[in-house]
Formats: C-alpha cells, structure tokens, sequence
C-alpha cells in the first residue's frame, strides 16, 4: 500500500523517515526478530541466511538484495518488516506498543509484522488507482486474508476474503472464495470474467 506504480508510472510513493528506519531496524534486532526492508523497487537484508533469502525470492517471488548493512542502503523505504517463524504477534507487542503512533503497523500471517508510514494501507493504495483510472467501488474487485487487507476490501465492492482467510476478514468481506491452496482467487476470477 505505500507504492503503487502502473505502466512504468509512479502513481503514489509514501517513504518513512530514515531516522524511524534506523532506529526500528535496531529495536527489531534488539527483540531477535530478522528485518526485511523494502524500497520501491526491491527489498534489503544483511542477515547471513540462504535459506531465507531463497524462500523470499523463490517462495514469495520478492527482488531482495543482500547487504552488508542495512543502516547503509541509500534507497526511500516505503515498508519495514519484522520476522518470526512462529507467533510473531506476541513477539511483537513492545514494538507495537512503542511505534504504533508514528507508524501503520499491520500483523500478517502468523509470520510478519509490516510498518509502512502512517495513512498507509492497501486501501488507499486502491483508491489511489481508482481515482487515476476513474474506476469506481462497484468496478473493483478484491482479495483478502490477513488484516493488512482489510481497507482493501472496503475499497471495493466486489470484496472475496478466501477460506482460509482470518475471520476479520472473513465478516469484513461481502463475498467468499475457495482457499489460496484450491486456488480460490483464480476460480473466481474465471468465474466471473
């Protein structure tokens, strides 16, 4: 939600100051958790791990580039994110607790927590392309199920949460869909166009 570009066209980019950067980057690491940051055009680690890395690149299909230091990388940030195998929730109360007035701080999956700049989120990042597209809600149709989707969702009327969704997402949502692994997005998406 803190970049949207479209055709080779930078259509909205809302970066985090870099003294907010530095200062989270040493508080996640300070908590044991591993930090991920993304720029507009790729994301940034310094943490020795190849399995990691290819799990991002491969796994989520991410541009990340390996650093030696992330207090070095001269790029915009747009996002930073703090990651946990398992249950980072709780492993990130403090954090949440300390940064949520000058960050977005969203929980997603079981795996990351996900700070952008304030204001931010995929709702407004739809909104923003409804508005250069004069596209509106009831031409929109979105995808959801983790709670960084939920603003998404209202931007659009045709709003699916898929079955494996959280349940937040599940009531926020109008309509349901199968779940990621039965490829429930795709089955709409022919369904319906």
């Amino acid at each position: 939600g803190a970049y949207v570009g479209m055709c080779g066209r930078n259509l909205f980019l809302n970066p985090i100051d870099r003294d907010l950067i530095h200062e989270m980057i040493r508080d996640i690491r300070a908590a044991g958790l591993t930090v991920l940051l993304s720029g507009p055009d790729q994301a940034y680690m310094d943490e020795d791990n190849p399995e990691f890395y290819r799990w991002l690149t491969e796994g989520y299909r991410f541009q990340v580039k390996q650093v030696r230091d992330l207090m070095q990388v001269e790029d915009q940030f747009i996002k930073i994110s703090a990651y946990k195998k398992h249950d980072v929730e709780p492993a990130t109360k403090e954090l949440r607790e300390k940064y949520g007035s000058r960050l977005k701080i969203t929980i997603s999956g079981d795996m990351w927590m996900d700070c952008m700049a304030l204001g931010v989120n995929k709702g407004n990042a739809v909104k923003t392309i409804q508005e250069s597209l004069d596209i509106r809600p009831e031409e929109t149709m979105a995808f959801g199920d983790q709670l960084n989707d939920l603003e998404m969702l209202d931007q659009a009327y045709y709003s699916f949460a898929v079955a494996n969704a959280r349940e937040e997402v599940r009531r926020a949502a109008r309509f349901q869909a199968d779940s990621n692994v039965n490829d429930g997005v795709l089955k709409i998406l022919k369904y319906l166009l």
